[in-house]
């Protein structure tokens, strides 16, 4: 037999293991006598043997705390992971510098426009033939020779229209080749260097530049409400853990009271209908408060396991720190100002986005309005007989008199706007409702709260009290199920309550109008 220690030794083969040492002896009591034998001081030596574990415990006891308080972290904490880590605020915060990059775009619209055109192409066509030699300066009248050189009458009579006696540079055009039409196949190299600059755009780029102004501050508004929505979401998955902890506790500890009430007495005889009766109903109690513990324990993974989606590295045993939710609340989902506020940065994306498609409007009409530019082109040709250079500058104009497809565009883009419009005063007016409607539950959950936790601590106290009466013989075991019963009924109103007060103070700090200090 071997001695039991009050030393919690997690590894008895610990060298440093009191429970440790004395298991390694096949007869441990042998051994103590054996040390002790003949030894005047022998009772005070087993009395400090005795206490020796309980010292041990004591000086260890610091470091145990440090280990087992490594993984336990505050909610700022973990917030910080999240904002680095959460996909939903990386795609965003990638959105919002796309944005950013396509607004800057579009205000250099005023900025000239450079171009070039480097080619080099082989080819037989006339056109290009002919145009390649001029462009390269050296074009010659035999380019211009054709077939009807060959029969026309300067070829055979002089000026005094009499017969040619001897060859000379007009007979020999009988023999001459068909070089226009048929220059056969050259090889060129054209080089274009371009400058354009606009004068009068008919407001198309302008309001083009606006838009993306809007679509910036919509997309900032979004990323914004995005980091409040994540915020809130990760304050109420993380005290959701210590609730649900907490309430699973307690439900454990009425089953538990139960269980042992059920084993001290025997009241399940059915000859005894009264015992009977309340030995059913603390048995259904029980049943019930093993459900209540799953539930909990459902509540608590899926917290769990929805802080770890929003932050990868969050340790897989991670432990929120012990708080109250009232006071978790006021520190983490402060209450927003009800005269400042009644919408979220939601409601200002949407506005941003109907400013937008007005702008649209103006952009629809620009497609009507002539476009004016100055331009300047200078080119430089290369061929087989020599290399030049030319230019061309001026001013065009450009206007779309009919294009199918731009018919109706101006109808779509003022629709569209009106729609954008109505959308946006529709979210506005319907976060106005339902901030009222969350102000007025939180003011009712807060104060339903306190009776609840008030009726817990008075019904603790009765529960006691009934189990007293009961062995006293004063009340029967119905009565006593009944205060039982009442105990867990309030543990169900107390977790739906708390639950709900959870998540309607989440929704309200979105609406704080320049968002919670932790969550920045």
């Amino acid at each position: 037999m071997g001695v039991r220690s009050e030393f919690p030794c997690r590894n008895q083969h610990d060298p440093f293991c009191v429970r440790g040492i004395l298991s390694n002896v096949a007869d441990p009591e042998k051994l103590r006598s054996s040390l002790f034998a003949g030894n005047p001081r022998r009772k005070k030596m087993k009395s400090f043997l005795g206490i020796l574990p309980i010292l041990i415990a004591f000086l260890a006891s610091p470091f145990w705390g440090e280990v087992s308080a490594e993984n336990v972290l505050e909610f700022s904490e973990v917030w910080t992971k999240i904002q680095t880590q959460a996909p939903n605020l990386k795609s965003k915060a990638l959105e919002v510098q796309a944005a950013e990059i396509s607004k800057d775009r579009a205000k250099k619209h005023w900025l000239p426009k450079v171009y070039a055109d480097v080619r080099s192409y082989q080819t037989n066509d006339p056109a290009l033939n002919f145009m390649g030699k001029l462009g390269q300066r050296s074009a010659t009248q035999s380019d211009f020779s054709t077939a009807s050189v060959r029969s026309q009458p300067s070829n055979f009579l002089d000026a005094n229209n009499q017969p040619y006696t001897g060859l000379n540079s007009n007979t020999a055009n009988i023999f001459a080749k068909d070089t226009l039409n048929n220059p056969g196949s050259q090889t060129y190299a054209r080089g274009t260097l371009g400058i354009e600059l606009p004068l009068y755009e008919g407001g198309a780029k302008s309001s083009a530049s606006l838009i993306q102004e809007k679509r910036l501050s919509a997309v900032h508004a979004e990323e914004k409400y995005i980091r409040f929505r994540e915020y809130s979401n990760a304050a109420v998955a993380y005290q959701s853990i210590l609730l649900a902890e907490e309430n699973g506790n307690i439900a454990e500890n009425l089953r538990r009271k139960i269980s042992d009430f059920l084993s001290q007495y025997q009241i399940g005889n059915r000859s005894n209908l009264v015992g009977f009766s309340g030995s059913l109903a603390l048995k259904s109690l029980q049943l019930i408060l093993d459900v209540s513990k799953k539930e909990s324990e459902t509540v608590r993974q899926s917290a769990d396991e929805t802080l770890h989606f929003l932050a990868v590295d969050l340790p897989a045993d991670f432990k929120p720190k012990k708080n109250t939710l009232l006071k978790f609340v006021e520190e983490y989902l402060p209450l927003p100002n009800e005269q400042e506020s009644g919408h979220t940065p939601l409601a200002d994306a949407y506005s941003a986005y109907a400013e937008g498609a007005k702008e649209s409007v103006t952009s629809e009409k620009s497609k009507f309005l002539p476009k004016v530019a100055a331009y300047a082109e200078t080119y430089a040709y290369d061929g087989n007989r020599n290399f030049a250079n030319s230019y061309n500058a001026g001013i065009y104009l450009q206007m779309n008199l009919l294009s199918p497809t731009d018919i109706g565009a101006l109808d779509e883009a003022k629709a569209k706007a009106e729609g954008a419009k109505k959308k946006s005063e529709e979210i506005r007016l319907r976060e106005e409702s339902n901030f009222r409607i969350l102000i007025q539950q939180e003011k009712t959950l807060s104060e339903n709260l306190r009776s609840i936790y008030e009726s817990v601590r008075l019904q603790e106290e009765q529960l006691q009290v009934s189990q007293k009466l009961f062995r006293n013989g004063t009340i029967q075991a119905p009565q006593l199920a009944e205060s039982f019963s009442a105990m867990v009924n309030l543990l169900k109103m107390k977790t739906a309550s708390e639950s709900e007060y959870l998540r309607i103070r989440g929704e309200l700090s979105i609406y704080a109008k320049r968002g919670n200090s932790n969550e920045r």
